[in-house]
């Protein structure tokens, strides 16, 4: 792995991409991401608008890559454009949403032209070979964006032009989820590398579906409110370990705090989003941040702006008469 002399207009372009979610919310207009942001004195831009990869001027590898919604009637030109299935004759297009690979549950990216000689592609294996970390903007409706960061390119194909990435680790934000797939111990060959397929896909499913989560509650945590990425997780209502699917009717955007508290049931969510604290709790005289957790008795929570990824009322009947049969 090479290094990354990129690394802090990396950092700076990710700082500034939080302030845009705290300020415009999880969906993006293309005039805010347009604007771009400041380093060194001067304006980097964050994507372009005609190419799908985009490497500043100040950079000497890629920063972002981006799928376009098509507008209604609009001939969809790249398989990353129609999310999971394809839409029915019939059916208008689809707003795309990340793609995954059936086998190792990366998501995959369509380059906009195959080969080497294409510069832009370049750039993008660049970022590949320094383990470099990405933003994808996922285009959710004409000229709006879901920034999906970071995102590392795992393995880049020049002659079938698909490209397959990693999302961050739900436990670790600062690397991909292959590399901590890799750190548990990797023994399976795939594309010559080797890592456990497993580990892998087990890891990349929980990635991208603490990041699906997050954005759709605004990244912001749905107990307190908290607005800071790097502290929120994505978390299942019903365990993936007894069943619970990898959809965002089944996750709660949470502090690493609240997260906790929540997996000891020291505080549970009624299917009116009520929350309730645990006796043990409320009975505890232990300073600010376990008041903190005291206050939340009988509030409501936090829920996504839209109906469709708010919390499935079967998923909070399961864990809440966990709730009720642990708490004392």
């Amino acid at each position: 792995m090479q290094t990354d002399p990129d690394e802090a207009i990396r950092a700076a372009a990710f700082a500034a991409l939080d302030q845009l979610v705290l300020t415009h919310g999880p969906r993006l207009p293309w005039s805010a991401v347009d604007r771009g942001f400041r380093f060194g004195g001067e304006k980097v831009h964050f994507a372009g608008r005609a190419r799908g990869i985009f490497k500043p001027r100040q950079m000497s590898a890629a920063l972002s890559i981006k799928t376009v919604a098509p507008r209604a009637g609009r001939r969809i030109w790249y398989r990353d454009q129609v999310g999971n299935n394809p839409p029915e004759p019939d059916e208008p297009p689809r707003s795309p949403s990340p793609r995954p690979d059936y086998r190792t549950g990366l998501l995959a990216y369509d380059l906009a032209r195959r080969g080497r000689q294409d510069s832009t592609n370049l750039a993008l294996d660049e970022a590949r070979r320094r383990c470099a970390p990405l933003v994808y903007f996922v285009g959710v409706s004409p000229a709006v964006y879901e920034p999906l960061s970071p995102v590392w390119v795992e393995d880049l194909d020049f002659e079938t032009g698909r490209v397959l990435l990693a999302a961050a680790d739900a436990l670790d934000p600062t690397m991909s989820s292959i590399q901590a797939a890799q750190a548990g111990g990797a023994s399976t060959e795939l594309r010559e590398r080797s890592y456990s397929l497993v580990a892998a896909k087990k890891r990349n499913h929980q990635a991208w579906f603490s990041s699906r989560t997050k954005s759709a509650y605004g990244h912001r945590c749905a107990f307190s409110g908290l607005p800071l990425p790097r502290l929120l997780v994505g978390a299942h209502i019903l365990p993936d370990s007894e069943g619970g699917p990898a959809a965002v009717t089944n996750g709660i955007c949470m502090s690493t705090l609240h997260h906790t508290a929540f997996d000891a049931n020291l505080i549970g969510v009624d299917t009116s989003c009520r929350i309730h604290v645990a006796r043990s709790v409320k009975d505890g005289r232990d300073g600010p941040l376990l008041d903190s957790l005291k206050g939340l008795d009988g509030t409501q929570l936090g829920q996504p702006d839209r109906r469709e990824d708010r919390p499935g009322r079967e998923f909070l009947d399961w864990r809440f008469q966990r709730f009720l049969e642990t708490a004392d």
